[in-house]
């Protein structure tokens, strides 16, 4: 693997860089550490560019970024690399994910592994655990304080979590029985073990993105560091380590830099704000290059989204489908959680996420997966199921159903084309379909 990563990365290079080149200083999310200890000896030895890697979590890295912290290439969160090339910290033009990591619980080295395959195994597992650890900042804490108040044991679990730097190393050291963390942190460190990822009821993956800082004088060196990551032979390293490498491809429509924004997009963005109480994601990064388009259909999305004549249930539903159609990751991974949580059964979203018409759907769900199924496929719905749709949800709630079908596979189009990444808050991965 040594000779292909060797040649991968001398591929990416016209020559080497001379060996007093100025040091390229990278800043690193803890999830990628272990895989970067190993990638980047291999592109200082083929480029002559040498690194000087700093680790901390994503939040407190981004903290350092806005003091003004001097930096080359940042490794976050995905989402946090898109919120400074907002702010102008970092550049768009050569952003590109990563990796994707899940979460998983640490154990001490030998102990006994509990079972937490399921959410209800998971639930007893916390409960009898006499202590956890997790990272208070880090890309994990949501997750697990999440699956505390759906399980409804927040204060039970409260009372005997310790906050951490690094949760691993601190089940390594006995100072907590279980540690929550990325998959990727758990299995570089000697005194603890993977009892095992969460289930995947409850599994949220996190993105990681890259990018070259906006002020930094080596941003060609940055770039190809940042390529070289997206290699096979990389990604074999990445995998190795416990994450899922992320194949290589170009944001043709990245966010623009607030300082780069028209007149008519900064009222676009101001807009959105107001309407959405929120900063511009997604699909409307893209869109903003059409600042009335974005507005007109954010219009849209509003009213589809929140107040039409389905209940969230079925709309978010109806929303699975749409991207699952599309195989749109961004737009699964947006409503996945907010899916489950409206009602949707854990088991019903994944067999949409696999392309299998799902068993223990409701009669709503079957009614509108017929419909749905048979508007994309056939470009028409059948008197029957027409009918059936009718009797169920009226006529405002058909046209409603259109709509959502309509304004999410318009957002999926926008989101395939301008290859906007994938954002993190976790979801089953849509595979391609067969045709």
């Amino acid at each position: 693997m040594r000779k292909h990563l060797l040649v991968a990365i001398l591929g990416l290079a016209f020559f080497p860089a001379p060996s007093w080149a100025q040091a390229m200083t990278v800043l690193s999310t803890n999830a990628t550490k272990a895989a970067l200890h190993e990638l980047a000896p291999q592109f200082e030895k083929a480029t002559g560019q040498h690194l000087s890697l700093a680790f901390a979590n994503s939040a407190d890295l981004k903290a350092r970024i806005e003091k003004g912290e001097a930096f080359d290439v940042a490794i976050l969160t995905a989402p946090l690399v898109d919120d400074l090339i907002r702010q102008g910290k970092l550049a768009a033009v050569a952003r590109a994910d990563i990796a994707r990591a899940g979460a998983g619980v640490a154990i001490k080295k030998g102990a006994a592994k509990p079972d937490i395959s399921t959410p209800e195994n998971l639930k007893r597992a916390l409960l009898a655990a006499k202590s956890i650890s997790y990272v208070g900042q880090g890309a994990t804490a949501a997750i697990v304080r999440g699956i505390f108040d759906r399980f409804g044991i927040t204060a039970e679990m409260n009372a005997k979590t310790k906050l951490v730097l690094f949760a691993a190393e601190a089940v390594a050291a006995g100072e907590a029985e279980l540690g929550f963390t990325q998959i990727s942190e758990i299995l570089p460190i000697a005194g603890a073990e993977l009892a095992g990822p969460l289930p995947a009821a409850l599994q949220v993956y996190t993105t990681f993105g890259a990018a070259v800082a906006a002020n930094s004088n080596q941003s060609a060196a940055g770039a190809r560091f940042i390529k070289f990551l997206q290699t096979p032979a990389a990604a074999q390293v990445i995998e190795a380590k416990g994450m899922e490498a992320t194949p290589a491809t170009t944001d043709r429509l990245p966010p623009i830099a607030a300082d780069n924004l028209t007149a008519d997009q900064k009222k676009a963005v101001e807009e959105f704000k107001t309407a959405r109480g929120a900063e511009v994601t997604g699909p409307f990064l893209p869109l903003l290059r059409s600042p009335e388009l974005m507005t007109r259909a954010r219009a849209m999305g509003d009213y589809l989204r929140y107040k039409s004549a389905l209940p969230p249930r079925l709309s978010e539903f109806v929303i699975l489908l749409t991207a699952r159609e599309w195989t749109q990751q961004y737009e699964w991974n947006a409503h996945y959680q907010i899916a489950l949580k409206a009602g949707v059964s854990p088991q019903v979203a994944q067999a949409i996420a696999e392309g299998r018409r799902p068993a223990g759907m409701t009669e709503e769900e079957l009614v509108l997966y017929d419909f749905c199924r048979e508007l994309h496929h056939d470009k028409s719905v059948s008197d029957a199921t027409y009918s059936r749709a009718l009797a169920k949800f009226g006529e405002q709630g058909v046209v409603d159903t259109i709509g959502i079908n309509g304004y999410y596979t318009l957002l999926a189009m926008v989101l395939n084309t301008a290859r906007t990444p994938a954002g993190d808050t976790g979801s089953p991965v849509l595979r391609p379909l067969p045709q």
